[in-house]
Formats: C-alpha cells, structure tokens, sequence
C-alpha cells in the first residue's frame, strides 16, 4: 500500500512539473498560469452545475422509493473531479474533466459499480451502521460474506443483520394532546 501512495504523491506532482514548464516553454509562463486558472474556473462551475442536477436525481428517486446507488457514485466522481481539476497541472485537469462530464462520467460508473460488486462477492467491502435508540446506542458491521459480521452494543437490544435490499426502521407513535 506505500509503494502506490508513494508514486502517487511523488511521481504524479514531478509529472505535472514537467508537463507545466514544457508548456511554459512554448507558450510563455503568464499563458500557461491563465490557463491552469480559466481551466480551475471552468472546472467548478461545470462541477457545482453536475453536482446540483445529480443532487436532484438523487431525491427523485429517493422519493421515488429507489435507491439511487448510480447517482451517489456519480455524486462521488464529481466531488473527486471538482478537486482535480482545482490542483493545478494538466494531467489532474483532464482526469478531472474526464470524471465530472456527463458522458465520460456514465462509462466510468459501470466500471466502478462492477469493482464494487466484485469487492462485495469476495468479501473486501463492510459496512457499518451506528443507531441511537432508545436506552443505549448500537454498532454494527456487516460483511457481505457473512462470516466477518462482529457488533457492538451498548444497550440490551442486539442489532439484527439485515438482509440485502431489506430496509430496517423504527417509530414510535407520539399521541397529540386535544
């Protein structure tokens, strides 16, 4: 895990040094800043703009009743292209574009759906849920492969595994006083 952090935090800056004074070279170092800042400016408004429709998606289909998995990660790969293409440097600038236009952004969330059900067959994703309810809180990790399934509670009530596409909730009725 430290090797591919490490190249990522030293390899990709000294790859967008290079790229930035090769530009600079060519076009002149007061073009080259305009157009990192014409190409952040751009950037964040396309992002907040995609960002909004998608946040509008996502409570459709909530109201809908759906879950809207697509549009969260989508949501993800627009707050994760909003920041690339705020960095300075044209490598991050043409990942950024790739993952915050419309287009480019579809092809990719098949991709990374399929990563995610690949990761939750095998058992590398848990999820977490933590509850306040009345007398105590609950903790509870789920594995998608059943056996890692640990919880921790701090109240007398244990937390149930849910099952997938299984919603739990809980109310309490509140009398109005006439």
């Amino acid at each position: 895990m430290l090797g591919p952090l490490f190249l990522l935090f030293t390899l990709v800056p000294a790859l967008e040094l290079y790229l930035l004074f090769q530009v600079g070279g060519v076009i002149g170092g007061f073009n080259t800043i305009m157009l990192i800042v014409i190409t952040g400016i751009v950037g964040a408004s396309l992002a907040k703009s995609q960002g909004f429709s998608i946040l509008t998606k996502i409570q459709e289909q909530t109201n809908k009743g759906e879950l809207p998995a697509d549009q969260i990660i989508q949501g993800l790969m627009v707050f994760a292209g909003g920041l690339l293409l705020l960095t300075p440097g044209f490598m991050t600038d043409i990942f950024g574009f790739l993952l915050v236009m419309p287009g480019s952004r579809h092809l990719l969330v098949g991709m990374v759906r399929n990563a995610v059900m690949r990761g939750m067959k095998n058992g590398n994703f848990q999820f977490r849920t933590f509850t306040a309810g009345s007398g105590g809180f609950s903790y509870s990790s789920y594995s998608s492969s059943g056996d890692d399934s640990s919880q921790s509670t701090m109240d007398s009530r244990p937390a149930k595994p849910l099952q997938p596409g299984v919603f739990e909730a809980e109310y309490t009725e509140k009398k109005s006083e006439e």
